[in-house]
């Protein structure tokens, strides 16, 4: 889903983020930019704590002047958090208005440029505004923030913070980061109903209700949470005892904010059509206006409140227990896992710069622009040359989509637009970037070679990767099948492998039930593989879980998902001889047939 601002404000000259320590002018507001800031009944270190800020914390400058005391050589500001007076060393607060660096202003005519550009643009205008974590960068219902509750928006697909949440999860299970005391800020609204569900897959069942630890029990009702939030913050302590969760009360009333949220946002239907609102109101190609229940469910953040979800509550800024093999991770199997073309640079070098200059945490800033670019190089971070509104460009970069608006003809292009802002044409018209090099100068742009391989048909290409067809599906792969070992048997043909959630999969990743294979001739086939219902590529525990659901009517499969259950009957409904199926095959006493 390309990025939109909603009702947003735009600052179409602005600059970017280096904090400079200034005196506050009356009635601004700060950031806190430090983890575990003090926030005390008086200025100075032999002062009771009142509690800690985190570094996106809003607060009110009650006092224009610094206060000396001990422990804080730039003096004290007096604040206000939520109601409540304090001091907090104002060396760890960020003040409203302040001026930003512009070392990586527009126009972005190198990868370098754009990445830390972009991220210094996410911090200055989401991050340290309020909006510094993947829920709240979507929904914006901070009453702290600096724009209004939502409003501002940093994209329309009500799901971004759950994909950006579960990709951030992988790279933290693979690198042993999830047993860093990590801290999360979770939304709670006034007249929130006993729970929300999905359209298709149901309720979410899981948490626990025995209390194991009084002293986090304590914690969670000082904060407010209520039994329906606890249940699952219980079950997460539980596995990562050094967590911390902090409530942030939004003072708003769920049902109404689900109708702004209804009205601003879009859901795919790729493989949830009961997530449409019908009759279906496109906003762009492939996304939909969502039904009410959709938004319910995906703006409650007690739907996301397990180990794979809930890091889309956590706080977005720098620390550094953030390494760079971990935004490896993230970039494996990508076009970004080596080198750039224009620096000869590693990408993943890139993001670890943009995230230390601009306190942004670097493996999310690796996801983020994984989601936004996808996995093999396109227009947004080739530099090639496009035109648009009758316009010729050639040398921007932009590996967040920023300003790339859903209400745009092309806001793919219109993005590149937006990158290439401060640059003049040259002689023959053309707005031209970096092409090819290090050097800003232009060079001339060949002619790509449009022509194709002679066709082949889309049957006999299917047979030759040893596919068969079953209706619009494509069936007989065996697990962790990689694009590449596809690809190799059909030589030169076009074609494009695609997730189940749209983005173009890479050579070296693999295809899943869910996944598309797009032909030149236009058709398009979703793959399926037998017992993987989850759409992971694999078949495991999980799948067992989702067949059980399914019997027990707690979920509904349907599409690719549901003909993947069939492991025993091949076709009609799914019921307790495909469980059995299923429960045999893992544990090896039969094996499931992918013919």
């Amino acid at each position: 889903m390309k990025i939109m601002h909603v009702l947003i404000k735009i600052f179409c000259s602005f600059v970017f983020f280096i904090v400079l320590i200034s005196d506050a002018s009356a009635s601004t507001t700060g950031t806190i930019t430090g983890n575990e800031v003090s926030f005390r009944n008086g200025a100075g270190t032999n002062n009771l704590v009142i509690r800690y800020l985190y570094s996106g914390n809003i607060v009110t400058i009650e006092d224009t002047t610094k206060v000396v005391g001990n422990g804080c050589s730039d003096g004290w500001y007096r604040v206000n958090y939520n109601g409540t007076s304090g001091y907090v060393c104002s060396t760890y607060v960020a003040l409203a208005g302040e001026s930003y660096s512009a070392s990586y202003a527009r126009p972005w005519t190198s990868p370098k440029r754009a990445i830390m550009g972009g991220a210094a643009f996410i911090a200055g205008d989401y991050i340290s505004a309020g909006q510094n974590t993947s829920y709240l960068k979507k929904f914006n219902v901070n009453p702290n923030a600096n724009s209004a509750q939502n409003t501002h928006q940093y994209m329309a697909n009500l799901a971004a913070p759950y994909n950006e949440a579960l990709s951030t999860y992988k790279s933290y299970q693979e690198n042993g980061l999830l047993s860093l005391p990590l801290h999360f800020t979770i939304p709670v609204f006034n007249n929130m109903p006993a729970k929300t569900s999905h359209p298709k897959y149901g309720e979410e069942v899981g948490g626990t209700s025995t209390v194991t630890d009084q002293a986090f029990e304590d914690k969670l009702n000082a904060e407010g949470f209520d039994e329906t939030y606890k249940v699952w913050l219980r079950a997460l302590h539980n596995q990562y005892p050094n967590w911390t969760f902090e409530a942030l009360h939004t003072n708003l009333d769920f049902a109404s904010t689900v109708t702004i949220q209804q009205s601003i946002g879009s859901i795919q239907k790729w493989n949830c059509s009961e997530c449409v609102q019908q009759p279906e109101v496109q906003t762009e190609s492939g996304w939909y206006i969502a039904t009410r229940q959709t938004v319910e469910y995906f703006l409650d953040p007690r739907n996301f409140l397990m180990a794979d979800s809930v890091l889309m509550f956590e706080d977005l800024s720098y620390n550094d227990v953030y390494k760079e093999e971990t935004v490896k991770s993230v970039l494996a199997g990508t076009f970004m896992s080596g080198n750039d073309q224009v620096d000869n640079v590693s990408y993943s070098s890139m993001f670890m710069e943009a995230g230390k200059t601009y306190n942004v945490n670097p493996v999310y800033l690796a996801s983020l622009s994984r989601q936004e670019v996808g996995t093999t190089m396109g227009l947004v971070t080739s530099g090639e040359q496009f035109e648009y509104k009758g316009i010729t460009y050639v040398g921007f970069y932009n590996f967040y989509n920023i300003g790339a608006y859903s209400s745009e003809a092309n806001p793919a292009k219109a993005g590149l637009v937006f990158a290439s802002a401060g640059s003049t044409p040259n002689s023959d018209g053309v707005y031209v970037g970096n092409v090819g090099g290090g050097s800003s100068d232009s060079k001339p742009v060949e002619n790509p070679d449009t022509s194709s391989p002679s066709a082949v048909p889309v049957a006999t290409l299917i047979a030759n990767m040893g596919l068969n067809r079953k209706g619009t599906y494509l069936t007989n792969l065996s697990l962790n099948t990689k694009v590449s070992a596809l690809k190799s048997k059909i030589s030169e043909q076009s074609v494009t492998f695609k997730s189940a959630s749209g983005g173009v999969l890479g050579d070296t990743e693999k295809v899943t039930t869910g996944s598309t294979v797009t032909f030149s001739s236009g058709e398009v086939y979703t793959i399926v593989i037998y017992g993987d219902l989850t759409g992971d590529g694999e078949v495991d525990s999980a799948d067992l879980l989702r067949m059980r659901q399914q019997l027990l009517g707690k979920v509904t499969l349907s599409g690719a998902y549901f003909e993947a259950a069939h492991v025993y009957n091949t076709s009609g409904s799914v019921d307790s001889s495909d469980l059995l199926r299923l429960r045999q095959h893992l544990l090896g006493k039969t094996f499931i047939n992918q013919a």
